[in-house]
């Protein structure tokens, strides 16, 4: 008796799609779906999954491309059919990998529309289609630099999205965007008066703000606006990584500004001072930031220490071996306000003030002019160095390259020092018009208000260690903001 014939084990498969974002091979995902169905069916085999990406990523950062791979190096298929070979990847290196991986595997990876031919011709023509979508993507990337190039020096941003701040005319050009501008400029203005990012990221969104008309502002959203310096008039570079202000380049756009180039320099200073010591509590604890130990010398924070708002030294809360200094908010804070007041009150003092804060600032630019001489100076003894080693002139390369890193960071360190001389115009205006009535204001005014006051006035508010228990008065001691 003849014996039964078996079944033939049916292949599997999984279906991977993408959709395109080049229009010429845009077809929708549902489009892809039936004809790599359509494809599996005539070729025997039993479809047990399908894989989808989006039109962004790069060909290993796709969830789906993974979910597919592992599914042929777990066993659990023997192909990947793909709508077509640029689906997968248009990149050689990725397409190289991704057919190395499947066929250690065992399996295979095949097209619905295009040769899957196991004969040298075939492999040849998959090679040429892969190639192919390569050379597409080329072309289209340098045709998409050209574009950015172009916008660039035309003095525009690289993209044509949106920019907080700004409306575009029907030309394309950016144009000021009335309260949203203003708000923009508010932004400037409230950090160099103290505000934290996440005081100003409250703002906007209370003041019904939105990103693109739909999402609420975050304060990493806020901070990259800022410092992006559009709404200074500037373009800046954030590739090919994103750097702080102090050090990405910029170069003028087009666009109309809606702050002042000294605005901007003081933000860029504010920023490289502030730089990972952000403003905390600053809602509840006015001194913020300018609060510090009389002992140690470091800042202070806000907390509540034993139910009450209270000034605590920073570093003994997180170092052995420091003293924890402390005083109650309220005895801190009412000494600052009663020296504010008496400030205010005195018509010759604060006359004086104003011819201080004016010499001040005069003292800063003949300074900063200073070393602006000096980074001169140097970029001409660096560039004469080049020229020497280039010439043969000096011959001995570790020489060289020790002198052009010691001019190097010379040359950092006047910037740094130049940064750290930006006049902030905010807290100078702030102290040189305090107005005679403060008194009566303070109780009208919000804390925010009366924090940008506290910080155009004193550079710091010291709080000493107590010499016997219970002492409280005789241990804060203001600085003004300027000298005599």
């Amino acid at each position: 008796m003849p014996e039964p014939k078996r079944a033939v084990a049916r292949e599997r498969a999984v279906i991977y799609l993408r959709q395109s974002e080049y229009r010429e091979e845009s077809i929708s995902l549902e489009s892809q779906e039936h004809l790599c169905r359509e494809f599996a069916e005539r070729q025997g085999y039993d479809v047990v999954d399908v894989f989808a990406d989006g039109v962004s990523g790069r060909t290993w950062q796709r969830p789906g491309v993974h979910n597919a791979m592992s599914a042929v190096e777990e066993g659990r298929a023997d192909v990947i059919v793909l709508w077509r070979w640029s689906r997968l990847s248009r990149n050689r290196r990725d397409w190289a990998i991704a057919g190395d991986r499947a066929d250690v595997a065992g399996a295979r990876i095949e097209s619905a529309t295009e040769p899957n031919d196991k004969t040298a011709a075939g492999r040849f023509g998959r090679g040429v289609m892969v190639e192919l979508a390569a050379f597409e993507s080329e072309r289209i990337g340098e045709q998409w630099t050209e574009v950015h190039e172009h916008r660039v020096r035309a003095g525009l941003p690289p993209t044509g999205g949106p920019r907080f701040g700004y409306v575009r005319d029907e030309a394309g050009n950016y144009l000021p965007d009335g309260d949203a501008a203003d708000m923009l400029a508010d932004l400037y203005r409230s950090y160099l008066g103290g505000m934290g990012w996440h005081q100003l990221t409250r703002r906007l969104n209370e003041r019904g703000f939105t990103v693109r008309g739909v999402n609420p502002w975050t304060y990493q959203g806020v901070m990259n606006v800022l410092d992006s310096g559009f709404g200074a008039g500037l373009l800046g570079r954030t590739r090919p990584k994103k750097l702080p202000p102090w050090e990405r380049d910029y170069r003028p756009g087009a666009h109309q500004a809606v702050i002042d180039a000294a605005t901007w320099e003081a933000y860029v200073s504010a920023r490289a001072q502030r730089y990972k010591k952000p403003v905390r509590g600053g809602d509840d604890y006015v001194l913020t930031g300018i609060a510090r130990c009389g002992d140690c010398g470091g800042p202070m924070s806000g907390k509540r220490f034993e139910g009450r708002a209270t000034y605590v030294c920073s570093r003994a809360q997180t170092t052995t071996g420091v003293r924890r200094i402390t005083m109650v908010a309220w005895r801190v804070e009412k000494a600052v306000e009663d020296w504010l007041f008496s400030l205010s009150a005195d018509v010759t003092e604060r006359e004086r003030l104003r011819e201080r804060t004016v010499t001040q600032t005069r003292r800063r630019q003949v300074s900063a002019d200073t070393i602006r001489t000096q980074i001169e100076k140097a970029d001409d003894t660096l560039a004469a160095l080049i020229v020497k080693f280039a010439d043969g002139t000096i011959t001995d390369e570790r020489a060289y390259k020790i002198a052009e890193q010691k001019l190097t960071a010379d040359r950092a360190a006047l910037e740094s020092r130049l940064r750290m001389l930006a006049d902030n115009p905010v807290q100078r205006d702030t102290a040189a018009s305090l107005p005679h009535d403060l008194v009566d204001l303070w109780p009208k005014i919000g804390k925010a208000a009366r924090r940008k006051f506290i910080l155009g006035a004193i550079e710091a508010v010291e709080v000493s260690p107590a010499t016997h228990r219970g002492q409280v008065d005789g241990r804060t001691t203001i600085i003004p903001r300027w000298t005599d």
